[in-house]
């Protein structure tokens, strides 16, 4: 699809194929960017995580220098046609601090993409983001998030209005929780992501009708009320995600809520890449 709109010209959320779960490979998704018209492509598979080896589809740790390898490559390969990012998607947990430091010499950015949590109901285990079903649940999520975003380690916070996937009622507590996530993001001055994958799934039959499970536009229009800061990217999975009719109805989504949209991210660049 030609980029005749020029609704976008950058991508920071994008995915490959170590990641299981999607196809094509960095070169793939640049070659695509580059025919789009894009400015910039943040590559930013989900990272290999030990803590999380056994609950979710994500790059096995032996693959990560294969991706870094894909990543300069491309870096290199297309530098005078487009700008090349290699980042990482991935959850915070607190003990992990000596890896997401490591990881910070090795990348461009950290987007946090938080699908766990530690459930306070159950000491010791995982729970789902898309399992949320309690206002406890939710303010874990929401304490997570805020401790992740105080470390700086990351650039933007990955949909974050995904920890209501699994809630019908947007409840005046669940409201709370929202706008305490949105003035952290603002206070730390990160973007929050609106997820254009959320509006490729289509829309649910849920108690309250039918809607987007995300992004969920009560939790964005708290979001226009606080002028928090806010990009969109279309959480590609395949080249011809990274921009298509979802990625169109995302804009509209952003536009009939009256939200300006950031079109580019200031990344500094690593060491490695001066």
């Amino acid at each position: 699809m030609p980029l005749s709109s020029g609704l976008m010209k950058n991508n920071y959320h994008t995915h490959m194929y170590l990641c299981r779960h999607a196809v094509g490979d960095v070169e793939d998704y640049v070659r695509q960017a580059i025919k789009l018209g894009f400015k910039a492509l943040g590559m930013s598979d989900h990272a290999p995580f030990p803590e999380l080896a056994d609950r979710s589809v994500r790059m096995y740790l032996e693959d990560y220098k294969t991706y870094l390898a894909q990543c300069d490559y491309a870096i290199k390969k297309y530098k005078d046609q487009i700008k090349v990012y290699k980042a990482l998607e991935i959850e915070y947990f607190p003990k992990h601090k000596e890896m997401y430091e490591t990881l910070l010499g090795e990348l461009d950015y950290l987007a946090l993409g938080q699908h766990y949590i530690h459930d306070v109901t159950q000491p010791g285990e995982l729970r789902s983001t898309y399992r949320l079903t309690t206002h406890q649940h939710i303010e874990t999520y929401v304490d997570t998030l805020i401790e992740a975003m105080a470390t700086g380690y990351f650039k933007f916070i990955c949909h974050p209005d995904l920890m209501l996937y699994g809630i019908d009622d947007f409840t005046e507590a669940i409201s709370k929780e929202s706008k305490r996530l949105i003035q952290a993001a603002i206070n730390y001055d990160i973007p929050l992501e609106i997820n254009a994958n959320g509006i490729r799934k289509g829309l649910k039959e849920t108690k309250n009708g039918m809607r987007y499970l995300y992004p969920r536009k009560e939790f964005w229009e708290l979001v226009k009320a606080a002028n928090a800061r806010v990009i969109i990217s279309s959480d590609a999975h395949q080249p011809s995600h990274l921009y298509n009719h979802d990625v169109i109805k995302t804009y509209e989504f952003a536009s009939q809520l009256g939200i300006e949209v950031e079109e580019a991210l200031s990344i500094e660049l690593n060491e490695h890449r001066r």
